[in-house]
């Protein structure tokens, strides 16, 4: 069997959601410089339908290693310390990104 490193991949894990979100929040500033109207019933159906695939692109970024490894591999721990290091990694990037803003802004 492969040696899986749970830390590393949490954080590669961690490292693709952030850079979705960061692609996603360029890509809603962009929209709001260039928009001059607000949106109507077309661009609120395009933002649920962002949200939807941006759930199933977080998710298959997140779950679906862990889920690989359990379903197919029938293993359990190397899944849920994938998990937890991808949430541990996510939540530090952010409180990273977070005071690094808070720094320069003051």
């Amino acid at each position: 069997m492969k040696k899986i490193n749970p830390p590393l991949i949490g954080f590669l894990q961690a490292v693709g959601v952030i850079a979705y979100c960061v692609l996603i929040a360029v890509l809603f500033g962009f929209l709001n410089k260039v928009a001059i109207e607000p949106p109507g019933f077309l661009g609120f159906a395009v933002m649920l339908v962002i949200l939807v695939f941006s759930a199933v692109i977080t998710g298959s970024i997140v779950f679906g290693y862990p889920a690989y490894l359990f379903l197919k591999q029938q293993r359990v721990k190397e899944p849920l310390f994938i998990l937890a290091f991808t949430v541990i990694f996510c939540l530090t990037i952010l409180i990273l990104a977070g005071v690094v803003y808070s720094l320069v802004i003051i």
